[in-house]
């Protein structure tokens, strides 16, 4: 079964549309906007975290047709907030 990432907001003060993003499950880093986040080919979005959500297999076949993956983690821009 796929795992897929699940990225938030980095606290970076960004002024552009694209933001510091950070998987919550393995830590990688990406650098685009919320949309491109929400819009991931089956490539970009697996995660070899054992923690990272599986993909269910209707989503996946979706997205070897041509479809997306959603990447954004639930609370997005609050999880690396600062207290």
């Amino acid at each position: 079964m796929m795992r897929k990432h699940q990225f938030a907001k980095v606290d970076c003060d960004c002024t552009r549309r694209a933001t510091n993003l950070k998987c919550i499950h393995c830590g990688v880093l990406e650098y685009r906007s919320l949309d491109e986040a929400r819009r991931m080919s089956l490539g970009q979005a697996e995660c070899q975290h054992p923690d990272a959500p599986q993909v269910p297999p209707q989503e996946r076949f979706r997205a070897m047709m041509g479809g997306a993956l959603d990447c954004l983690a639930p609370d997005y821009d609050t999880h690396f907030k600062a207290d």
